[in-house]
């Protein structure tokens, strides 16, 4: 990052990199849906039988009539390690105190929920309300790592409504539109250094950022019943711009925040920032093989390469602050299957790639992406015509994700280099009831 004039000579260590973690690549969280979750999201776009549907497609709607209601709770399971750890300053020197390894988990385990309600309004229009999360991550490093002035605290969550309308053009083909109304809120800290020349924990101070932001999107859709065995699925969802107009607060020892005036800065002020959430256009297809077996297959291709390099302008003192990205887009691909085994049950499963959008030479601890692959299993069982229960679970496995930063690519922070180990158990359960 860059720290303008009074910081030019004397080098106050203030990293900061936008939070992006999640269990799918970039920060992107999938998991709307237990029967989209246990076929690997093989079933996204045109293979989902429940109203959760309209979370990828929401041309869906029109498959399901009357009133229906769906809602569902998520438990994210991971293991991570970080070890190998070596930095230094921008000044080239070595930060000698800090824990070679992560002493700790960094990714937390967590829940997230979702709901979704539809009604049918005439023979050819429905109308569906959704509201989940789908772009969120949370991650925690220790302030006692070598990685320490590079990312500690990182809370990101999307909260997403969405209106959404379907219209059966004829009995093959149906459209579907919806808003999305995206409430962003974002924290994530770091360590600072009062003593660049020897950094030490005891002279540390702790600079965290903080915004929310309301802003607007669509999505688009439309699903064809191609065959009475096949039916295919084409969806869009729009790029958004949050604009954060936040806050830095610094905290600390009294000798840390007694040293901060020497360098021109005071213990708080704005900062302000930008975050996309990417634009993604998804293939789906569902195949009915006969009555019991049905097969799935998708492809969402994800515009992270809006995701530029992020500018911070902050009015305390620590000047204009860079953060250098450089993604690009990335495709997920799945194929998944269904099996009828009783005419209550149904059982799912489904494989999936993950490209990673982050470049090794950029890849921050805050971002871990690495190229992924799912393993999805899943049920449903039907109480009666009209309520049943699912249960998705998927193993994500991660290729490794070195940490390779140098000056060049993490300006004003110096170099960072360790090596990161993730893999991850999602648990689902998801309740749907029609009317």
């Amino acid at each position: 990052m860059l720290l303008k004039r009074h910081l030019s000579t004397v080098t106050l260590m203030v990293a900061l990199a936008v939070p992006i973690s999640a269990m799918a690549n970039g920060y992107q969280n999938l998991h709307q849906s237990a029967m989209g979750l246990g076929t690997a999201y093989a079933a996204n776009g045109a293979g989902i039988d429940d109203v959760s549907a309209m979370f990828s497609n929401p041309a869906s709607l029109s498959r399901f009539p009357g009133w229906n209601a769906s809602a569902g709770v998520t438990l994210i399971l991971p293991t991570d390690t970080f070890e190998g750890l070596s930095a230094t300053t921008s000044g080239g020197v070595p930060i000698t105190d800090g824990n070679p390894s992560e002493p700790s988990q960094f990714l937390d385990t967590t829940f997230s929920g979702f709901w979704y309600v539809s009604k049918q309004l005439s023979d050819k229009l429905h109308f569906g309300l959704a509201f989940n999360a789908p772009w969120a991550t949370e991650s925690d490093y220790t302030d006692t790592a070598a990685s320490r002035y590079t990312a500690t605290t990182t809370e990101l969550t999307a909260y997403n409504l969405s209106p959404m309308l379907s219209y059966q053009v004829t009995e093959q083909l149906s459209l579907g539109a919806g808003l999305n109304i995206q409430y962003y809120t974002s924290k994530f800290a770091t360590n600072i250094s009062t003593t660049p020349a020897a950094p030490a924990r005891g002279t540390d101070a702790l600079a965290t950022f903080e915004g929310d932001k309301l802003a607007f999107g669509a999505t688009v859709g439309l699903e064809y019943q191609a065959t009475d065995q096949w039916r295919f699925g084409v969806s869009y969802r729009s790029a958004i711009n949050h604009e954060f107009d936040g806050d830095v607060q610094i905290d600390g020892s009294t000798a840390a925040l007694a040293a901060l005036p020497g360098f021109g800065i005071s213990d708080s002020g704005s900062a302000k920032y930008d975050i996309a959430t990417p634009w993604m256009l998804q293939l789906g297809a569902h195949g009915q093989i006969n009555d019991k077996l049905e097969v799935y297959g998708s492809a969402t291709l994800t515009g992270w390469s809006k995701f530029t390099d992020t500018i911070v302008e902050t009015s305390n003192g620590l000047g204009t602050i860079e953060v250098k990205n450089g993604w690009h887009d990335a495709i997920y691909v799945a194929v998944g299957a269904g099996y009828q085994v009783t005419p209550k049950t149904k059982i799912f499963g489904g494989l999936a790639y993950d490209e990673t959008p982050t470049p090794t030479k950029v890849r921050n601890p805050r971002a871990p992406n690495a190229h992924r692959y799912y393993v999805g299993l899943g049920l449903s069982h039907a109480f009666s015509p009209s309520r049943s229960i699912k249960f998705g679970y998927a193993h994500t496995f991660f290729d490794d994700a070195p940490i390779r930063l140098t000056e060049a690519t993490n300006p004003g922070r110096g170099s960072l280099n360790g090596d990161i180990k993730i893999d991850a158990d999602i648990v689902m359960v998801q309740y749907v009831h029609s009317f």
